[in-house]
């Protein structure tokens, strides 16, 4: 019989937030629901928070697509391959047929949600140090700068806090 968490069922719900946040600007009825539950202070319309998510993070046009590889400097460019082998460690791999490239925020997310989910606690602690933290407190610095909307700056804000509490939480 398996004992659930309820914490972890949080964080891995966390995950998978953040995860959309990254992946599509939010319809909307959606954008009211994210403004309530996370308390933002972006009073931007849905129109425009699109406008800036294309702006953002299209690819390849955009000015800061949320790619691990793309952010970082030109000798790291190994990260897709890097982070498919740990899908394929972790016993999943990505359909050729899908669109988005193994080191896409919003991938590494979910398999981060997946880890958790699946109680692979090694495998977690490996991918936040050698992957997410390597790149994504960056990238949100980055995003909070070039950002036209409150919207994306207050994501920007909400995924660095919560990579920084997990890295802290995995140091204890």
């Amino acid at each position: 019989m398996a004992v659930y968490d309820h914490s972890n069922i949080e964080q891995a719900e966390a995950y998978r937030i953040l995860a959309d946040f990254f992946l599509k600007a939010p319809e909307e009825d959606m954008l009211r629901t994210i403004k309530e539950d996370f308390e933002l202070e972006s009073e931007e319309t849905a129109e425009e928070i699109r406008r800036d998510f294309d702006r953002l993070f299209s690819y390849p046009e955009g000015k800061l697509p949320p790619i691990e590889s793309f952010f970082l400097t030109l000798e790291n460019t190994s990260s897709a391959d890097e982070v498919s082998v740990f899908y394929a460690g972790a016993g999943l791999a990505i359909d050729e047929e899908f669109e988005l490239i193994p080191d896409h925020l919003y991938l590494e997310f979910l398999f981060m949600s997946y880890l958790i989910e699946t109680n692979k606690y090694d495998l977690q602690k490996k991918f936040l140090e050698e992957h997410l933290m390597n790149w994504v407190p960056y990238y949100c610095d980055e995003l909070a700068k070039q950002a036209k909307t409150v919207f994306y700056r207050e994501i920007a804000e909400i995924t660095y806090d919560f990579l920084a509490s997990e890295s802290e939480e995995d140091i204890e």
